[in-house]
């Protein structure tokens, strides 16, 4: 089996990774296909929808949301990023901006995506960015969270840098009661708190009959976050609680 997406973490997200993530995307890696497919069912994307992909890296999440007829901008802080993304897909949008400090106008996106992001933010970046993607979504809008799950037993031999290398940049992997309560005291309401086996054979299939009983075999972490329709944004503070 090839396992080329497969690899040492990352000291750092320079060119070489971006070129990497755009590539494992555009390649259709199990890795990948597990990540398009579980944020395709919490963010269910429709036509004409403006969708903000929070992280974008190589530019695969932005692209994928336009193949369901979406106008999606990525947004990353890193100019590799912008400009293996802009090199990758052309004819796409991205900006270069931190997720605290998002560039655009009140209720200007119907739904966001954070794929693979929030582990790298502290707690405070964690919540300005809930806080800044609230009040750029519309009422009813959603948000989508995609995270590895901190007590699988992958992330646990990761920071003890065995069989895999500790991933340095993921400084803040959170359990499913911390990301939902993030979510809340942002204002949004947590309409599904789910989580998705990995993708190796075996694995995949003791994580997918044992997962619902033992938390610690749920590979990725799934929340869907949705600003009320009918409330006015929760009131500011400088952690965003």
């Amino acid at each position: 089996m090839r396992l080329s997406w497969i690899g040492r973490a990352p000291a750092s997200y320079d060119a070489t990774f971006m070129a990497r993530m755009a590539g494992v995307y555009l390649d259709q890696t199990p890795w990948t296909r597990l990540r398009l497919s579980a944020v395709r069912d919490l963010l269910r994307p429709q036509p004409g929808e403006r969708v903000l992909d929070l992280g974008a890296a190589g530019g695969a999440m932005t692209h994928y949301m336009t193949t369901f007829g979406c106008r999606a901008v990525g947004l990353d802080a890193e100019p590799e990023a912008v400009e293996t993304a802009t090199r990758t897909f052309p004819s796409l949008r991205f900006e270069l901006a931190d997720v605290t400090a998002l560039p655009f106008s009140d209720e200007s996106f119907d739904k966001a995506v954070a794929a693979d992001l929030v582990e790298h933010l502290v707690d405070a970046d964690f919540a300005r960015m809930l806080a800044e993607v609230f009040r750029v979504l519309v009422p009813g809008g959603a948000l989508a969270v995609y995270t590895p799950n901190p007590r699988h037993p992958i992330e646990v031999l990761k920071k003890h840098d065995v069989v895999l290398a500790r991933n340095e940049t993921h400084i803040a992997l959170r359990d499913a009661d911390t990301l939902a309560a993030g979510l809340r005291r942002a204002g949004l309401v947590v309409e599904r708190d789910e989580w998705r086996a990995g993708f190796l054979p075996g694995v995949r299939m003791i994580e997918r009959v044992a997962g619902g009983r033992v938390p610690a075999l749920r590979y990725r972490l799934c929340l869907l976050g949705r600003r009320p329709a009918d409330e006015a944004p929760p009131p500011s503070g400088e952690d965003g609680a």
